[in-house]
């Protein structure tokens, strides 16, 4: 008579392998302190452990959403390529973990990550991770402060306004800064609403439009280090255009508290700044005055 395995479909699977020994746990992975058991068992289920060689790409910037990874051995590098040239953005060893930006935001991703020695990687199932989002909010907040936290860093670490922060003041200065984010389709000001704040773009896309015979029209769209909210009208007292989000946008707001911590970091960053809206603002003038039939 043969044996009946009740782990048979399980095994088959690969959902009973040396992951769902409870490999994710609190003790090598702080992140999940506080995680019920049962939340734990979920991701352990979810989970399959990859044995990965040094220099392996895992993911790629423009890769769409897919898992959630964290460090079990070895370590990772972060990258991102400036003027055609991949740079390290940052280091993560064991008991970090990577692909909270996809998983929290459902994007693409903005950097590359790659093993920089031979690693243990553990992944985990994106449905499962969301699931888990869901029923624990502490949880989901402590993973989405290390997201923002990571965005700000790769943003300063590329923006050419910043080059010239060292490593540690860049880490101070993403602590101290926060995101914006808005969905597809939501709109950041419209054309003629008090100017309060500017805006750089961390990631996505912002459609820019004025109106034309009261039909909103798009001048153009802008992407990652794009600025927003530098053309005004009536003495710089209100937005010259109206800015949507084509689709999730991740924003830096520029009011006067970050524009503190900025100039407590670098000096020479917000005259580069200003340097750059000026140049943005001529620029959109010019399409403005010549899409509406103006003259300079």
């Amino acid at each position: 008579m043969a044996r009946i395995n009740d782990d048979g479909f399980l095994e088959l699977s690969g959902v009973n392998n040396k992951v769902f020994q409870e490999v994710l746990n609190a003790e090598k992975f702080s992140i999940l302190s506080g995680v019920s058991p049962l939340n734990l068992r979920i991701l352990n289920q979810a989970s399959h452990m990859l044995n990965v060689s040094q220099g392996v790409e895992m993911m790629h910037a423009g890769d769409t959403p897919h898992d959630l990874y964290f460090i079990n051995k070895g370590s990772v590098t972060i990258g991102k390529k400036i003027n055609d040239e991949m740079k390290v953005v940052a280091k993560l060893i064991a008991g970090n973990f990577y692909g909270e930006y996809g998983a929290l935001r459902g994007k693409t991703r903005f950097a590359s990550v790659f093993t920089a020695e031979k690693s243990e990687i553990i992944r985990i199932d994106l449905n499962a991770v969301q699931q888990v989002f869901d029923a624990d909010e502490a949880f989901r907040s402590r993973v989405y402060e290390v997201m923002q936290e990571r965005l700000l860093k790769s943003f300063l670490f590329s923006h050419p306004a910043f080059k010239k922060l060292s490593s540690t003041a860049r880490d101070l200065l993403a602590k101290d800064l926060d995101v914006v984010e808005l969905e597809r389709d939501e709109m950041l000001f419209r054309e003629g609403d008090e100017a309060e704040n500017y805006y750089l773009i961390l990631s996505g896309e912002a459609e820019i439009t004025v109106s034309l015979n009261d039909v909103a029209t798009v001048l153009e769209v802008r992407r990652e280090n794009g600025v927003l909210g530098e053309t005004r009208t009536d003495k710089g007292k209100k937005y010259a255009y109206g800015v949507y989000a084509a689709n999730g946008l991740d924003l830096l707001m520029l009011d006067k508290k970050s524009m503190q911590s900025i100039q407590k970091s670098d000096a020479e960053a917000l005259p580069l700044l200003n340097k750059m809206m000026n140049h943005s603002a001529k620029k959109t003038a010019l399409v403005m005055n010549k899409i509406l039939g103006k003259t300079t």
